[in-house]
Parts: structure tokens; C-alpha cells; sequence
């Protein structure tokens, strides 16, 4: 169990940003409205924007000495990488991700989850229901709909689907352990955290019905690109290949893991070999081979 030194924080905020001008104030404003009864801290890896992210991040860092720490950058450094120096500056027993994009709605957030996650010591990770704001249509929707009560996920569900807002992770710092060298190759950072603090404690996540947060889909953001056209949808699939392929080579060897892992590349192979259809014969015969290849070796497992 992490001992905290004296006037170490409980939980550290860890937020990566990135010009999100329009959004930044938000996040902020998010994690300055906390009321807990511990402290904590906000680290903001600031990726060197070229807007006014990091003016309005140093004013607020200016204002809240004591809660924020501000990690500015010379060069950009990609997500991966400012993400990664972001995490290793968060100090505290616990810590919650906040994009600079995304922002909290409820004052309680952390005092919920860390509540649970002290009472409940078996549980490594814990997440919230998240209302998601598809900023192309002003539609809102629940990441999880019609839920009125909490729920566990498993490491496998996660395998096959990413079933949480990045904005909701509460989690153990000690179950995150060493980051992997191969972690800064993985498309889905968030996602990898998550699954590697589960494969670290009892490969179960704990996920509370209250929505307490906002994730935002917008031009600029990691996932908005891809909702333009066909050829961009192509490339979010692709990604999930790499980043499953990427997984199954480290880590996640137990025989359960490697069924939803197969599943998992299934899945993606079918909605792809359905994108290529319409415009690429010889790739969605390849693809569609590949889905068959992989619900095959399900069965033999």
C-alpha cells in the first residue's frame, strides 16, 4: 500500500492539453470547483499550443498556486509522450484523467470515487457514468444508457470494447506500476492505462451510475477526425488493429484474455472488410478473411 508523505496529495489530476482554447476553461474549472475532504493537486502537461491554452493555463496556475502545477513544453511533444511525462509528476495515491477537452459536472466527483476505491481495497480503477457531446450535431448522449445502478467491468470487456469516458478513470497509482517502453507506441493511451492497472489488481473495474462528467467529440479532437467520411472511420479500425496487436504481444497471455483479444480483431475486421466494400475489392476480401481466420480460432480455444 502507497504511504503518503506529509503534504502529499491524495489524488493527482493528471491533464494533457493541447489547443483547446475553447474548451481548457472548463477542465479547469472542473477540477477548482472539487470539494473533497484530502487534498489534491492538478499537473497539466501543456503540449505547446499554438493558441491561447497555455496564457489561459498559466493564469489559472497563477490563481491556484497550491493546486496546480503547470508542465509546459518548448516543442511539441506528441500525446503519448506528454502524456507519459504528465503521469510520472503525479505524486498521489490516486489519480483521475482529465483531457483538456472534457470537463467534470459533478463537485463530488473524486470524494465519490476515492470513497469507493478506499472502502472497497480489491477494486484497483474506478469510473462514472459520462455524458457524451457530439459537438458536429449538439447531440448528447449516456456512454452508458439506461444504467440506474453500478456496475463492474471486466479486463475482457475492455479487450473488446472501451467502455468508459477517458474523463471518469479514477485509479491506484501503484497498480499503474512502470510505464512499458511499448506503451508510447499504443493509439489509445487512456485505454492501455486501463488495462494495465486492471491486469495489476483483480482485473475488474468498478463503475458508478452517476453521470459526473462531460466527453466532448469535436473537429480537433483524437476521435471527432475520424466521424468525416468513410476513409476516416478506415483509419480509427486500423488503429484499434494496431493497438490490439500491440497488446497481445506484451501482455494479457492468459487463455481468456487471447479469446477476447480474437474477438476483438474479429469484430474490427468485419466493420472494416463493411467500409471497404463500396470502394476496395481486393482489401475487403482481405479483411474478410481475416475476420473468418480469427472467429476460427475462437473455437479451438
Amino acid at each position: 500500500m502507497k504511504i503518503l508523505k506529509e503534504n502529499t496529495a491524495m489524488v493527482s489530476v493528471c491533464m494533457i492539453t493541447y489547443n483547446h482554447e475553447l474548451y481548457i476553461r472548463d477542465a479547469l474549472d472542473g477540477v477548482v470547483m472539487q470539494k473533497t475532504n484530502f487534498k489534491i493537486e492538478l499537473i497539466i502537461g501543456e503540449d505547446c499550443s499554438n493558441d491561447e491554452t497555455r496564457k489561459i493555463c498559466e493564469d489559472y496556475a497563477a490563481k491556484y498556486p497550491k493546486l496546480i502545477q503547470l508542465l509546459p513544453s518548448d516543442r511539441n511533444l506528441g500525446m503519448s509522450q506528454n502524456g507519459i511525462r504528465t503521469l510520472q509528476s503525479c505524486k498521489g495515491k490516486y489519480i483521475a484523467l482529465l483531457d483538456g477537452d472534457d470537463y467534470w459536472t459533478d463537485t463530488l466527483k473524486l470524494q465519490k470515487q476515492v470513497d469507493f476505491l478506499e472502502a472497497n481495497e480489491e477494486y484497483g480503477i474506478c469510473f462514472h457514468n459520462t455524458t457524451q457531446l457530439n459537438t458536429f450535431d449538439n447531440s448528447k448522449n449516456s456512454i452508458i444508457p439506461n444504467t440506474v445502478d453500478d456496475m463492474d467491468y471486466s479486463i475482457e470487456d475492455y479487450i473488446l470494447n472501451n467502455k468508459t469516458a477517458t474523463c471518469s478513470i479514477v485509479f491506484k497509482s501503484e497498480c499503474l506500476g512502470t510505464i512499458p517502453k511499448w506503451f508510447n507506441n499504443l493509439p489509445f493511451g487512456d485505454l492501455g492505462i486501463v488495462l494495465l492497472v486492471m491486469n495489476n489488481s483483480n482485473k475488474i473495474g468498478r463503475v458508478l451510475s452517476d453521470v459526473m462528467g462531460v466527453y466532448r467529440i469535436h473537429e480537433g479532437g483524437i476521435h471527432g477526425s475520424f466521424h468525416k467520411s468513410d476513409n476516416g472511420l478506415i483509419i480509427a479500425y486500423l488503429q484499434h488493429i494496431k493497438f490490439n496487436k500491440i497488446i497481445s504481444n506484451q501482455f494479457l497471455k492468459e487463455k481468456k484474455h487471447k479469446k477476447a483479444i480474437f474477438k476483438k480483431y474479429s469484430n474490427t475486421y468485419n466493420v472494416l472488410g463493411r467500409l471497404y466494400k463500396r470502394n476496395n475489392k481486393l482489401q475487403f476480401i482481405k479483411v474478410m478473411f481475416l475476420k473468418s481466420y480469427y472467429k476460427l480460432l475462437i473455437k479451438f480455444i
